[in-house]
């Protein structure tokens, strides 16, 4: 599997990484710079309201230390485009559409662009698989059935840091289809995540069930956790403008809000 990635790569010559941080993502963007070298390779990363803080310092940091160049991008129109903000179900679909637009317009014309979508994203209601497909943009991973438990082994064996690090996606994830997405929703859930997480808390989601209750979510065994240190959380994720804290008591699920999604 892992030689057709590489004859796939070489087969492009040079190619622009559409880097979000994560683990599928990193493997492609090291994989690329490994097999083509690292000039051969631009790394292009979105920053927005939405993103996770701590991805982008590991993008950042991860491109540095491969010599990969990296092309950090202002993403703050997300929450200016009324198909975003509203947060109807396709809203994936248009967010990954314009930010992909983006990176075409600013990367190296003739260079074609990879993103780090796999066959285990098949599982779940991914609409921008769809504005990939509509724009062109190259998914090798996913061409080439890569699974994620795959694309952790070979980060394994190619010594690719962190790469049993939990998924982040964007804030927009915590927030269900409906309800309104704003730059201060974000701020608050990226807040009371930071802070859950300095908690020791690695895997954890803060929905946002309405403008100010929080509902957290860990790991089934973190749960007890949670209740021991109920008091604390209350108070700080209350400093951060929330008034109710919640606590699911079935423990994180990938995908919790796309649960009766079909379009």
């Amino acid at each position: 599997m892992i030689g057709a990635l590489e004859d796939y790569l070489r087969e492009l010559g040079k190619v622009t990484i559409a880097y979000s941080g994560g683990v599928d993502s990193t493997f492609l963007l090291a994989t690329s710079a490994r097999v083509l070298g690292a000039g051969q390779v631009l790394a292009v990363t979105m920053q927005s309201p939405l993103t996770p803080p701590w991805e982008i310092i590991f993008a950042k940091e991860f491109c540095r230390s491969r010599g990969i160049k990296h092309l950090l991008l202002d993403g703050s129109f997300v929450l200016e485009d009324e198909k975003i903000f509203t947060n109807p179900p396709q809203r994936c679909y248009n967010c990954k559409r314009r930010i992909l637009a983006a990176m075409l317009k600013e990367g190296p014309e003739n260079q074609p662009l990879l993103t780090g979508t796999n066959a285990s994203d098949e599982s779940d209601f991914r609409p921008g698989i769809r504005a990939e497909e509509e724009m062109g943009v190259r998914t090798p991973l996913r061409e080439l059935r890569f699974t994620k438990e795959a694309i952790r082994e070979y980060s394994r064996t190619y010594e690719i840091p962190d790469c049993e690090r939990l998924p982040a996606p964007c804030f927009a994830t915590r927030i269900p289809y409906g309800e309104p997405i704003t730059a201060e929703k974000a701020r608050m859930i990226e807040g009371a995540e930071t802070f859950l997480r300095q908690l020791g808390f690695a895997l954890v989601r803060v929905r946002l069930f309405s403008p100010d209750t929080a509902c957290i979510e860990v790991a089934q065994e973190e749960i007890g956790r949670v209740c021991d240190l109920h008091e604390a959380i209350s108070r700080q994720l209350a400093t951060m403008g929330f008034k109710r804290v919640t606590l699911d008591l079935e423990g994180y699920q990938q995908g919790k809000l796309n649960v009766g999604i079909t379009v």
